[in-house]
């Protein structure tokens, strides 16, 4: 019989290095599968969170496999509502580990703990991020099937919300191998969708389910169901509705496009939820606009009417006086009689004091929307006051790809701002691949004529766009401006696979005589490739130039240039294929 595995010590590896280059410096939380430290990266000198797999589940290939996964499919989501993972591997020892983004805050779970039910507003921006990280898994063909607020994780304030734990995602491309089979009931009970308790196949909509179930637990301050175990609970998300959140909180019905939201996305059909964690994130941040959620002022607020008790008693021999009616109009109080021309102020009164009140709600709306704002400075020449407003709107919204885009737009208007509006525009890309405009491949593309770092960042962003960018990569590609940002921009094309769009007869032609010998070289070699006879006249040129320089004694002669060589060589091989 095999001795019993020692038990896991997570602080017993406080100080080790994995690999060779994660230095192991605090124990931070451990799970079922492992534990995760915060370590240093020995050579960036960079602080990144480890996790670590527990060794007694490293003699399961099917654990592996999942810990495994976990990284390759956390790998391909780059956005900012997603944690970053970057390395994974197994060191000497045998430990598997995963490397992440450090991240400083708490989970939503331990802030709902903390301060139990949250405000609408706090709630809503919490959970419109969870959905932009969500919307962007799903495009990339990732099923979470494990969102819980353990796995939400809250930086800074306001707090930015980072999805963490894709360890049981699921890849619904049906080329894709799944270790899930039907019949098999995989997450966790309390969030668990009414398809994955039943053990049948799931799709994205049953994220959707769990946001629901998070946002009841956020605005209620407690979860739906009660049960008294996991099999209870398993049973009630198969078979019982979701309350109605009005119940748990009455005050929510305040907010009834809110209301609504959170009940689309707990409805037990996944054909009755949002279409997609992107109309989703919509229809919650819709649901806070002015005139959808009008609160009720609290008894004995102003210009809210007394409880009736009766008429007041007045002095014997006081003439009675009219009646006093106060309106919540900059707390100015307006007589009016019971009749007549009383009852018509009395609606003035009324509708100014709502008409005032619609324009507080729309001037917040305004205020609430700050692109539109952006677009309106930008529009008006006003880049500097634009880029001043987008600096302080980006970090309250990195959800917004759009604000990022109109971020790049700004400072690409600056005096040394491309650097800057590349790596917006590449930020922006991330959270909506199709977020770019044209105006933001424009400058993708000049960028290719600038220093060799931000052409390489340009050329990514491009790359990854495609045939929306096609049109602005061959514009720089063919233009005016530095020969070696020019070919970049045509090496770029070449990539893409639209370089044949180019004269590149007439391109690399030009070349040939550039100062730069690389460039030269590098022209030549396209020409070979062409084959194209009409090539040889500037080939031949090329071949046969000279350049004088000292030999000895101080005496002058004349020496091939850099490249003609290659040119010579060219010519041969044309010459040669144009034989009959």
């Amino acid at each position: 019989m095999e001795p019993a595995p020692a038990p896991f010590r997570p602080e017993a590896l406080v100080g080790a290095t994995l690999d060779g280059r994660y230095r192991l410096v605090s124990h931070l939380a451990s799970g079922g599968m492992g534990a995760i430290f915060r370590a240093e990266h020995v050579h960036l000198r960079k602080d990144q969170a480890i996790k670590v797999l527990r060794p007694d589940l490293t003699l399961s290939a099917d654990l592996v496999e999942r810990f495994r996964r976990e990284a390759e499919i956390a790998a391909t989501l780059a956005h900012p509502n997603i944690v970053r993972v970057t390395d994974f591997g197994r060191s000497p020892e045998g430990w598997l580990f995963l490397a992440m983004e450090f991240l400083e805050g708490e989970s939503l779970f331990e802030r709902l703990r903390r301060e139990g039910a949250l405000r609408p507003e706090a709630a809503v921006s919490i959970l419109v991020q969870v959905c932009r990280g969500l919307e962007a898994a799903h495009q990339r063909g990732v099923v979470h099937r494990d969102l819980k607020p353990e796995n939400v994780f809250l930086v800074g304030e306001p707090p930015v919300a980072k999805i963490l734990d894709f360890g049981i995602a699921k890849l619904t491309d049906p080329g894709t191998p799944s270790d899930t089979q039907v019949g098999m009931v995989v997450g966790t009970p309390e969030y668990l969708s009414p398809e994955q308790a039943m053990g049948q196949a799931v799709d994205a909509r049953a994220d959707l389910y769990a946001v629901g179930l998070i946002a009841w637990r956020m605005l209620a301050g407690r979860h739906p169901f009660h049960a008294q175990d996991a099999r209870g609970l398993v049973l009630m998300q198969a078979t019982r509705p979701v309350p109605s959140l009005s119940e748990a909180r009455p005050e929510l019905k305040a907010w009834p496009l809110l209301l609504s939201a959170v009940a689309r996305a707990c409805a037990k059909d996944p054909a009755e939820r949002p279409a997609s964690a992107g109309q989703l994130a919509q229809d919650l941040e819709s649901s806070l606009t002015p005139g959808a959620c009008p609160s009720p002022a609290p008894p004995g607020a102003p210009g809210t009417p007394a409880p009736d008790a009766g008429p007041t008693p007045r002095p014997a021999g006081e003439a009675e006086a009219p009646p006093v009616v106060t309106l919540p109009l900059d707390d100015i109080p307006v007589q009016a009689s019971r009749r007549g021309w009383g009852r018509v102020l009395l609606l003035v009164a009324g509708a100014l004091a709502t008409a005032l009140a619609v324009g507080i709600g729309y001037g917040a709306w305004r205020r609430a929307r700050p692109e539109e704002r952006a677009a309106a400075l930008l529009a008006d020449s006003k880049a500097e006051e634009a880029r001043e407003l987008l600096a302080r709107a980006v970090p309250r919204h990195p959800e917004s790809a759009r604000l990022r885009v109109l971020y790049g737009r700004s400072l690409s208007q600056q005096p040394g701002g491309t650097a800057a509006a590349v790596e917006a525009y590449a930020e922006a890309q991330a959270i909506d691949p199709a977020s770019l405009d044209a105006g933001a491949y424009t400058t993708l593309a000049t960028a290719l004529l600038s220093e060799r770092n931000v052409a390489d960042a340009a050329a990514q962003v491009l790359n990854r766009a495609g045939a929306p960018a096609h049109a602005a990569v061959l514009a720089v590609a063919g233009g005016a401006g530095p020969a070696a940002g020019r070919m970049r921009a045509v090496e770029l094309a070449r990539a893409m696979g639209i370089e044949p769009r180019l004269d590149r007869l007439a391109l690399y032609g030009g070349l040939l005589s550039d100062p730069d010998c690389e460039l030269r070289r590098l022209a030549v070699r396209r020409l070979t490739e062409l084959g194209d006879p009409a090539a040889l006249p500037r080939l031949q040129v090329l071949a046969q130039a000279k350049k004088e320089s000292k030999g000895l004694l101080g005496t002058t002669q004349l020496t091939p240039v850099c490249g003609a060589a290659e040119a010579s060589d060219a010519v041969a091989r044309l010459e040669k294929a144009g034989r009959p």
